[in-house]
């Protein structure tokens, strides 16, 4: 065993041990981490924290497409480089490849030429040369003139086999060469054609995840609607069980628009089933004063102070009511914006008692947070409620 070996076994103990407590620790910290769920504040119903996992989890899945589309996005660039240089690839060598063609269809045609030549001249030779050695002696003034004749046809046989030999090995050598080219091109185009069916599968994919993060930005958006619809208007209160003597309670949220689509109105200056529905029942309950429309809950405060269109029968004829910040039994608490958790319509309950504390004791309709079922446009009711000073408003009917 060598000393760096030594050196490192005796090391790896440590650092194992070491390795091993920043796992567990790691772990435990997870486990803290997803212990403690980081819900909204007034996110605190089942059907809240439901729609906000199911939002959370459609966003890790839009931001996972979106990430597969972009890395794809990469592979498709790098596919259109790759087969821009095999297009490359292919023009230069098709354009070796046709000055091949065009040496090959010179040579043959140099390779007829000599072909034609060596054929006249076969006639020629024929027509000239006598069949009798006798005749063609006496033909000749001397024996060397024969000789020499002999030697010249000789020759010039040999000079046109040997051109034509030559040209037909320079073909040869050519067509070789072309094919060896058209090897090439064969292999570059079938390579363009793989790279061409991958990149268009690449494409196809990256084009699904973007539809994919479009439809899960969608489904995240749509969970995010529901969870904003069961979010609480209130800091802090503790469900309790309340009496509900809305005389249509048995008929919530049946007849209430947002189940429905029903925009019956006229119960007691709201939608049925709704949050001023039940408060302007609570004050003709208690004081006689019929709300004939003040509209969405956000309007109640300036409406309740500067409107007359309640009927107060204590005093037989319509007027308006004081209006304040300072909470007492018996009155509708107007929260404005719903401390920035409600759309624009606001909401309103009915005040059943005010503690030492500050704290209220309400009951309301339309609000799930409240709700035993966890529905809306159902009946609810809290105590040591802590309001929102800034938005809430108070009518007072005594």
């Amino acid at each position: 065993m060598s000393k760096n070996k030594i050196h490192s076994t005796r090391l790896g103990l440590p650092a194992l041990l070491v390795a091993s407590l920043l796992i567990v620790c790691s772990l435990l910290s997870l486990a803290q981490s997803h212990s403690v769920s980081a819900y909204p504040a007034n996110c605190i119903t089942e059907a809240c924290r439901s729609a906000y996992d199911q939002a959370e989890a459609a966003a890790a899945a839009a931001t996972e497409a979106a990430n597969n589309a972009q890395t794809l996005e990469g592979e498709i660039a790098r596919r259109d480089a790759e087969i821009a240089n095999l297009e490359a690839q292919i023009a230069a060598n098709q354009a070796i490849a046709d000055d091949l063609a065009a040496q090959i269809s010179e040579n043959e045609v140099k390779l007829n030429l000599q072909q034609t030549a060596l054929a006249e001249l076969l006639v020629d030779m024929h027509f000239e040369d006598q069949p009798d050695a006798i005749l063609l002696l006496a033909s000749s003034s001397s024996i060397g003139e024969l000789a020499e004749r002999q030697a010249r046809q000789d020759n010039a046989k040999a000079q046109i086999a040997a051109s034509a030999t030559a040209v037909r090995e320079l073909k040869a050598e050519l067509e070789a060469q072309k094919a060896d080219v058209d090897a090439l091109i064969a292999g570059a185009e079938s390579s363009r054609a793989e790279v061409a069916a991958m990149r268009a599968e690449q494409a196809a994919l990256k084009a699904k995840y973007e539809n994919d993060a479009e439809a899960y930005a969608r489904d995240q958006e749509a969970a995010l609607a529901v969870m904003r619809e069961n979010l609480t208007s209130f800091q802090g209160g503790t469900i309790i069980s309340g009496i509900d003597s809305y005389p249509y309670r048995a008929q919530c949220p049946g007849i209430n628009w947002y189940y429905t689509g029903n925009t019956w109105s006229g119960a007691y200056g709201g939608l049925f089933c709704e949050c001023t529905s039940y408060a302007g029942w609570k004050a003709y309950e208690t004081f006689g004063v019929s709300i004939s429309s003040w509209g969405n809950a956000m309007y109640w405060k300036n409406n309740g102070v500067t409107s007359k269109t309640a009927y107060d029968a204590r005093i037989g004829g319509y007027r308006t009511f004081r209006v304040d910040k300072t909470p007492a039994p018996l009155t509708v608490g107007v929260d404005v914006y719903c401390n920035g958790t409600c759309t624009a319509t606001g909401h309103v309950y009915w005040v059943e008692a005010v503690h030492a504390d500050g704290t209220l004791r309400i009951s309301e309709y339309n609000n799930a947070g409240s709700s035993p079922t966890g529905q809306r446009a159902t009946f609810g009711a809290q105590d040591n409620f802590s309001y929102n000073y800034a938005d809430t408003w108070f009518i007072h009917f005594d």
